[in-house]
């Protein structure tokens, strides 16, 4: 159901305007920078009914998809709804109102909120298993943004200012209840954005290895084939040597 849900979404934003995605990006940013000056974001979501963005932008239906997280390590890929109202809750990941739109940039601080199962779905049952330096990966607008786990921390629901934006910081945070089957505490799993330059390195790096592994196992054919031949050879002249000396 969820890839489904993101699958559509993907298609949508593959058929959007560059114009029309700049400006949602646009509003996004806009909303993100109204954010700075308060002190910590709105309440809780398992406790708060009416968890909706301070502000929502017009551009933005409160029922769309927002876009998508994957989370490699316990195999999960969720769409991200606008609030982490209950309804949103029941079909993927909800941004929690009054943190930002999670597309990433110094002074930010998107926290994603979701249940710890939910009619037989996992979600975020098995969040608990995310360890420092894990990955996770957050897609919106066509584009993908990398966060590598850095902590994690057990709340009470009211300690709010746990998400508050850190100056400087591009954070993402993972937000469900704790432990499993109760919602005394909130288990919240911080994330920080993976500058974009190591990640093209990285990648770089990982390529020039493949090529190199190719090159080695294309040089090892060759030197193969080139001994395989040369055993051949001498078994041939051995054999014709044999035969003049039959005649």
């Amino acid at each position: 159901m969820y890839k489904i849900v993101i699958t559509d979404y993907e298609k949508q934003v593959g058929k959007s305007a560059d114009a029309d995605i700049r400006k949602k990006f646009q509003a996004m940013a806009t909303y993100n920078e109204s954010l700075k000056g308060l002190t910590f974001p709105t309440a809780d979501p398992f406790t708060n009914s009416d968890n909706k963005n301070m502000t929502l932008v017009n551009m933005i239906k409160e029922d769309d998809v927002l876009g998508s997280i994957s989370i490699p390590k316990i195999k999960e890929e969720l769409p991200i709804y606008l609030g982490a109202t209950e309804e949103h809750l029941s079909k993927g990941v909800g941004q929690i109102g009054g943190t930002s739109f999670p597309i990433g940039g110094p002074d930010t601080h998107t926290v994603l909120a979701g249940h710890r199962g939910y009619h037989g779905a996992k979600m975020f049952r098995h969040l608990d298993q995310l360890e420092n330096g894990d990955k996770f990966y957050i897609h919106i607008l066509g584009k993908e943004l990398t966060y590598e786990v850095t902590g994690r921390e057990i709340i009470y629901p009211s300690q709010v200012e746990k998400l508050a934006i850190v100056k400087g910081k591009d954070k993402a945070t993972l937000l469900t209840c704790e432990p499993y089957t109760s919602s005394k505490y909130r288990l919240l799993i911080y994330g920080e954005r993976v500058n974009e330059e190591i990640s093209q390195n990285d990648t770089q790096a990982h390529t020039e290895s493949i090529k190199k592994l190719k090159q080695s196992q294309i040089h090892d054919f060759i030197k193969t084939i080139g001994f395989t031949m040369i055993g051949l050879f001498v078994i041939f002249i051995g054999l014709l040597g044999l035969l003049r000396k039959k005649k």
